[in-house]
């Protein structure tokens, strides 16, 4: 099964040598590390694209890469797996890790689907990057809805069970707090910032509850958290806390953008 692109040309340039112009003028040169998990944003490359590639460039990006993302538009089941095949992207196509959606999809938590992701743009935007910096990857892309915590806890469990022992990297797609003003959104997401370097998947829960924080990825978050913990995972980094506002100039009603990294 081949997913199409979406929404190349509109989230990000469809045109080849515009996006590895991108993606050159807005990689950092630092030493790459190895990471159990990223959080990066899913904004149209205008806006959150920079952040993306600052916070994928310093990790050594392996061979199979599990992305984890919102489910925007509703459609599919609750944690939907694409099925075998591969995704395209104006980079040439990126194969699914079959293997692993294999295993993955033998718990009743995750099911095969490719209804919500065939419109879905917030692990789309992510796949040509990955596919930029490492041209062999492999992926694994997982949209979810909302879930009890209790929920979160049984999928990052299934999910780490597969994981084990692999060489992985897990990517988790998530947009902050979203169409308040800047001064609002600034501190929206430094509460939910906070609880991410915590590493504290409950109390991120609990925070965007609480406090209203529309952060749309905050389930793959705790997840991820989870599954990070679960490896050792203890270094968190805060790579770049942004908002769309300083892009459009209206500060009014902005999404606010981070990128976290997580190593051992």
């Amino acid at each position: 099964m081949r997913r199409h692109q979406a929404v190349a040309g509109y989230f990000y340039p469809s045109d080849k040598k515009e996006l590895l112009d991108f993606f050159r003028s807005n990689e950092l040169s630092a030493e790459k590390t190895d990471a159990c998990a990223v959080i990066v944003p899913h904004a149209g490359y205008i806006y959150s694209g920079a952040t993306a590639v600052k916070t994928l460039s310093k990790v050594n990006i392996p061979d199979t890469v599990i992305l984890l993302g919102p489910n925007h538009t509703g459609a599919g089941a609750g944690i939907s797996v694409y099925p075998e095949g591969e995704w395209q992207t104006p980079l040439g196509d990126v194969p699914t890790d079959d293997d692993i959606i294999t295993e993955l999809t033998i718990s009743p938590l995750f099911t095969r689907d490719d209804r919500a992701h065939q419109r879905e743009h917030s692990l789309e935007v992510i796949v040509p990057m990955l596919r930029y910096f490492n041209p062999d990857v492999k992926i694994v892309c997982v949209t979810m809805k909302y879930m009890d915590i209790k929920r979160v806890h049984d999928a990052a469990d299934v999910l780490f069970s597969v994981l084990n022992g692999k060489k992985c990297l897990i990517v988790v797609s998530s947009d902050f707090n979203h169409f308040e003003n800047a001064g609002i959104t600034e501190k929206k997401d430094d509460i939910a910032i906070d609880s991410l370097i915590k590493m504290d998947e409950n109390l991120l829960f609990q925070r965007v509850i609480d406090y209203n924080i529309s952060m749309c990825g905050f389930i793959p978050a705790c997840i991820g958290l989870i599954c990070c913990k679960k490896a050792g995972a203890v270094i968190p980094e805060l790579v770049e806390h942004t908002h769309s506002g300083y892009v459009s100039g209206d500060h009014e009603k902005v999404v606010g953008y981070a990128g976290l990294i997580f190593k051992k």
